[in-house]
């Protein structure tokens, strides 16, 4: 079994692309729904194909669905000179996976469109067809000692011969080859939330599923990616990491069922956020998959620079934590009001909170202590920790039942149990909560009501180095605390008080821990409100950089926008990412662990923070001026929304690079 953490050198890097669905120029095949959508699929692949030029990748692999009219129809050979056209001008090999609409329908019992119109299933002409215009169905290929398996998903079930042949074929390839790392590439995932889930349009159908997963489970396969879903979802099993890959294309808008929220312009069909295209890097030990966003671009738009991206679980990421108020791995019943799936649910769940934690190159997260007891959650939480992320669960005083239960079972994928009560209470707690911590080391986080009926503050003021030490001066404290909680309030500088936090802990063997609040009691209205909050983001996961030792949490991962307390967040209600996304991205790929921060400046328009190691400054703008000016320093002053560098005017957070 691999070692799934990426670790080591990487040793190459290769890219993925799904679900391009090119068609002829006058989209006669489509039956007119949405044209101009399918008529922007060609537009939207030359973008692909130039950007992913500039990544310079080893290879590329397309997950199928090349082209949108299918075998047999009169548009399909246009549609595959449309292809070829667009994607001769990759600088490297592509290797193809056909798809659905490129080789016909997987044998669906119960599909009202296959079982009206046989010629729609996957049929040996239609393999014949596709072979003639793309490559052959399934095959197999080496690169720097791995192995890359291309399969056919479609046939798998079909009761065809060449069904049998490429079962025989697979069995074969995958036990010449133990110990290799292996990577396999179909249309369809195996599953998309878990392996026992019904058989539906947009999974393998048993008794293939089981067939599959038992090889990648006894050869152990690394990874396998898959498209056809137009939507990301990743899953373990049994060691083998199992990726959904979006489209370059368009959204399949039924999945918007996940999100609490309007789905938008065309019923979610143009949340372009979702477009986009993925970069495998190998590593000596394991992968990371990066998910580029593309947002719908076509090689019109201005372009975007190529930076290099970041994962919350590459090797020695370390920087700032999140705070997961809503849920971020629920399940939503997905209906299918037309003639696929038309008769079931499908509950999945949804993955794109995950998506926008790894792509801010974020490895803690904080979660309820409930979320542990969830059997589902629960096993996310396993699955997540085992591949580095490093998770806190807290809970208000002493948990119930199930809570109990499953930190004395579970409590070993935690990296903290973070313990809310009155500091008055904390006594009483420390005998009961010795019994329950096992190895899992400790936090405390004093809960203080204040004036006013939904009031409060969480954590230590950051200047309390007293309070700390009459806290480890009780009965018990010493062998319970392993650190304790500092809360930052939107009044405070977020990186004078982490470093107050630090040194409130200096020498009593506790780690601090700053939670970073970015709530208030009324809705921000202004765009003064984001630059603040825009600011806040840049100078807290600066100073998480600089001060390493530190735990550093921000609680707007999403927005809050109703209830008592609102926020503005990293990412909207779809998960999208926004300006303070790209602000925590862009400063973890600049930024290395360790940087030292020297000093504090201020102007009217600008506050610098004099940064030692691999940048000159952090600039933040005056949140109530416009286009700040760009001042004058020996360095490229870089924007931390869009990565570029700026000259002139700055809009935001700026980190000043050495030239």
């Amino acid at each position: 079994m691999h070692d799934p953490c990426a670790r080591g050198r990487r040793l190459f890097t290769f890219g993925v692309v799904a679900d391009s669905h090119v068609t002829e120029e006058e989209a006669m095949a489509i039956g007119g729904y949405d044209v101009d959508t399918i008529l922007l699929n060609v537009e939207r692949c030359r973008y692909v194909v130039e950007e992913i030029n500039r990544r310079t990748p080893d290879f590329v692999v397309h997950l199928g669905d090349i082209t949108h009219p299918g075998p047999g129809t009169p548009a399909y050979e246009e549609s595959a000179r449309r292809f070829h056209q667009v994607f001769e001008e990759l600088e490297c090999p592509l290797h193809l996976v056909p798809g659905n609409h490129d080789i016909g329908e997987k044998a669906f019992p119960g599909d009202p469109l296959a079982d009206q119109d046989a010629r729609l299933t996957v049929s040996d002409d239609m393999i014949a067809e596709y072979e003639r215009y793309f490559q052959s169905q399934y095959y197999a290929f080496e690169h720097e000692d791995c192995l890359f398996v291309v399969m056919n998903g479609m046939i798998v079930n079909s009761g065809l011969a060449a069904e049998d042949r490429q079962r025989r074929w697979l069995e074969s390839l995958l036990a010449d080859n133990g110990g290799r790392r292996i990577f396999v590439f179909s249309h369809y995932p195996p599953y998309l939330s878990h392996a026992g889930e019904t058989g539906h349009y947009d999974a393998t159908d048993e008794p293939g599923r089981s067939w599959l997963l038992g090889l990648f489970e006894r050869h152990g396969v690394e990874a396998q990616f898959a498209g056809h879903v137009h939507n990301f979802f990743f899953n373990r099993h049994h060691g083998t990491s199992m990726y959904v890959l979006p489209s370059t294309s368009f959204l399949r808008h039924d999945y918007h069922e996940l999100f609490r929220a309007a789905p938008g312009f065309k019923q979610g069909r143009h949340d372009t956020a979702k477009l986009g295209y993925g970069v495998v890097d190998v590593h000596e030990t394991g992968h990371l998959l990066h998910v580029i966003r593309t947002f719908g671009r076509t090689c019109e738009a201005e372009k975007v620079s190529a930076t290099p991206p970041v994962h919350g679980l590459g090797p020695g990421q370390r920087g700032i934590g999140l705070d997961l108020r809503q849920p971020w791995c629920e399940s939503a019943h997905i209906p299918t009001p037309w003639g696929l799936d038309s008769f079931r649910r499908k509950p999945i769940r949804n993955d794109y909170p995950l998506l926008a934690v790894w792509e801010m190159g974020v490895d803690r997260l904080r979660v309820p202590l409930d979320d542990l007891a969830d059997p589902d959650t629960g096993q996310r939480i396993a699955e997540l920790a085992a591949l580095g992320h490093r998770f806190t669960a807290f809970s208000y005083g002493l948990p119930g039942t199930e809570a109990c239960r499953a930190l004395v079972e579970h409590g070993h994928h935690l990296a903290f149990w973070e313990v809310v009560a009155p500091v008055l209470a904390l006594p009483e707690l420390l005998p009961r909560i010795a019994e329950l911590r096992g190895d899992v080391p400790v936090l405390f986080n004093a809960f203080r009501p204040e004036s006013g009926m939904f009031s409060c503050s969480h954590g230590l003021g950051v200047d309390e180095r007293g309070v700390v030490e009459s806290l480890l001066a009780l009965e018990d404290a010493p062998r319970v605390l392993d650190g304790v909680v500092f809360g930052i309030d939107r009044k405070d500088s977020p990186a004078q008080a982490i470093e107050a936090a630090r040194t409130s802990v200096s020498g009593l063997g506790v780690k601090a821990v700053a939670h970073v609040r970015f709530t208030r009691h009324t809705p921000p209205e202004r765009d003064e409100d984001e630059e603040f909050d825009a600011n806040r983001v840049a100078e807290s996961v600066t100073a998480a950089m600089c001060f390493d030792d530190v735990v550093v949490v921000l609680d707007n991962f999403t927005g809050i926008d109703r209830g008592y307390h609102f926020c503005g967040g990293l990412v909207d209600r779809l998960y999208n990412p926004q300006a303070g996304a790209a602000i925590v991205r862009n400063l973890h790929r600049m930024l290395a662990p360790g940087c030292r921060l020297n000093s504090r400046t201020q102007t009217p328009s600008i506050t610098f923070l004099d940064l030692e190691g691999a940048a000159q400054s952090l600039l933040l703008p005056s949140p109530s001026m416009r286009d700040v000016p760009v001042p004058e320093v020996q360095g490229v002053v870089c924007d931390l929304v869009t990565g570029d560098a700026v000259s002139g005017r700055m809009s935001g957070p700026a980190l000043v690079l050495e030239p």
